[in-house]
């Protein structure tokens, strides 16, 4: 009989090691989600793009780099979420390079970088209400933000 109980405890004592680990392993792949995953994957790029691309449109104080694209923004918000998607983690290519965007972005005015931040964070505000994954994609575009313009 105590051979019985034995068994069964080493039973119950396996079974809640796997569950452990298994627990473990659970919030340790959210904690390494990507920024792209943090958004919903394509579906939050991709709502992320739209919104940013329609705001910057409407935007007066970037009408210069959206002259006579108003009419196209589909064009605009594919290339803006293949850019983010890439920058992201979700594994798309990217319209443009690293380079690219760093001279776009050296291309803008105080004014216009002002606005393309403004438009992304208020878009950015859309998809998600949480702060740490806007955080999480704010740090992760960085600097190269502004380059985005060039995608308008």
């Amino acid at each position: 009989m105590n051979q019985w109980r034995t068994f069964i405890a080493a039973i119950g004592l396996a079974f809640a090691t796997v569950l452990a680990g298994c627990s473990s392993m659970g919030s340790m792949g959210s904690m390494g989600s990507s920024a792209f995953e943090m958004l919903g994957g394509m579906s939050g790029v991709s709502k992320l793009a739209g919104g940013w691309v329609d705001s910057a449109m409407k935007d007066p104080r970037l009408s210069a780099l959206t002259a006579g694209k108003s009419g196209n923004t589909a064009a605009s918000t594919a290339k803006v979420a293949d850019q983010l998607c890439s920058m992201l983690g979700g594994g798309c290519k990217a319209p443009l390079t690293d380079s690219q965007l760093s001279t776009a972005a050296g291309k803008l005015s105080p004014d216009q970088s002002k606005a393309l931040s403004e438009t992304f964070n208020s878009a950015l505000s859309s998809v998600t209400s949480n702060p740490a994954v806007r955080d999480t994609v704010t740090k992760t575009l960085g600097s190269k933000l502004g380059g985005f313009g060039g995608l308008l």
